[in-house]
């Protein structure tokens, strides 16, 4: 009997890269080509919650364009960080049927003095005949 991997069906990309943030970011966009799912891990080091106004939101946007300039928020696909080292993730299924082809992940702080330490990947899952080679 062969041996099965699931690294075959898989993919990581990075959308917003590991960093400090203070600002709005729009995360690199991902090629969902060839998966069906996906799940952007949100993980969080320190946050800044000085103030006591400051929010940190991240949501999920899709288009057909490469570059997303037509990029849609996709509904219900967001998650707040409110404390420090925090994790979070959102999912997204059906993207071969019910999605369009390109995603990104989208960072909102805000508030008085927003700072935020934080990675976002997206992990790209439920591969059709080997699509990362």
């Amino acid at each position: 009997m062969p041996f099965h991997s699931n690294s075959n069906e898989i993919k990581v990309s990075a959308s917003v890269l590991a960093a400090v943030y203070t600002s709005a970011q729009n995360g690199s966009v991902v090629d969902t080509q060839g998966f069906d799912s996906a799940v952007a891990v949100i993980s969080a080091g320190a946050i800044d919650l000085t103030s006591g106004d400051e929010t940190y939101s991240v949501k999920l946007q899709e288009g057909d364009a490469a570059n997303l300039s037509d990029a849609a928020d996709i509904t219900g696909a967001t998650a707040t960080i409110t404390a420090n080292n925090q994790q979070k993730k959102i999912a997204l299924n059906g993207l071969m049927t019910a999605r369009k082809r390109y995603l990104r992940a989208v960072l909102t702080p805000a508030g008085t003095t927003p700072s935020i330490a934080v990675a976002i990947p997206i992990i790209l899952a439920q591969g059709i005949n080997n699509p990362q080679a």
